[in-house]
């Protein structure tokens, strides 16, 4: 069972902006490595010291599920938390 590792570090990241306007992010760049997003679970807005972020739970190709958070209006993204299901280095 792989354990919660808090992160919080801005990620460069990959996303289609459907015509609906949901947000779907596909891949993200961490620590120069690019992870890809296989699935996307659940999805919910957060606001943190007046910021909005849009929170997503997603899986990568490697089997990993990661929090990724987007705020709107600085078009940031950040890899909150991670569970590895290897060790990270």
């Amino acid at each position: 069972m792989s354990q919660e590792q808090f992160i919080d570090e801005p990620v460069t990241t990959q996303a289609r902006f459907l015509p609906d306007g949901r947000v779907r992010p596909t891949a993200f760049v961490w620590r120069g490595q690019t992870r890809y997003v296989t699935g996307l679970g659940r999805r919910w807005t957060e606001e943190e010291q007046g910021t909005h972020w849009q929170c997503f739970l997603a899986q990568t190709a490697s089997g990993d599920t990661v929090e990724l958070r987007w705020n709107m209006d600085s078009q940031q993204w950040r890899l909150r938390r991670a569970w590895w299901r290897s060790v990270m280095t």
